[in-house]
């Protein structure tokens, strides 16, 4: 845990880089925790250490119930791997399925290996190397987390609902 740390690229402290595993668990609960409309994440592969944790959890069933309109958007590369990896998560989208799509790339697309989750449009955290546990947190960069939003809406249109999701493997 020694090489943990966040360090600030500008003077609001609004973006600053996170280093190391549990910097980069926090920030991603941190995230979900500042949304108040909308949630993207893109991961080629959701690591159940940042998402599937009790505190992320949380944070998604209480944004989920804090309005009608809420909406989070999930897409990954592998999406029946996603869900037999994150039970937690996978549990809460059954749940709340109103609220949480869960969607892979299609055939034949090729898979980014960045992950990054938009929050409200306007914040983002952006980990340029999925196998690296390193992140760029930004709170208040609308043109940046502009920048990712329009990428993750590029994918959307070219993914897939995951298959086995819901109970019966029915669609809504």
């Amino acid at each position: 845990m020694g090489n943990e740390e966040n360090k600030i690229f500008d003077n609001s402290g609004s973006r600053f880089r996170a280093s190391g595993r549990e910097a980069l668990k926090e920030n991603v609960a941190l995230a979900f925790e500042s949304a108040r409309r909308a949630i993207a994440i893109y991961s080629p592969h959701l690591d159940p250490t940042q998402f599937n944790q009790s505190r992320v959890i949380d944070a998604l069933a209480t944004f989920c119930a804090g309005g009608r309109h809420n909406k989070v958007r999930i897409l990954v590369d592998h999406g029946v791997e996603t869900i037999r990896s994150n039970g937690r998560l996978t549990g809460l989208a059954r749940r709340f399925s109103d609220f949480i799509d869960l969607h892979h790339l299609g055939e034949g697309i090729s898979a980014p290996t960045d992950m990054f989750i938009v929050i409200d449009r306007d914040s983002y955290l952006h980990q340029p190397d999925n196998q690296k546990a390193e992140c760029i947190v930004n709170f208040g960069a609308s043109h940046e987390a502009g920048a990712l939003a329009k990428r993750f809406e590029q994918l959307w249109e070219r993914s897939e609902p995951v298959a086995g999701l819901h109970v019966l493997g029915l669609e809504r």
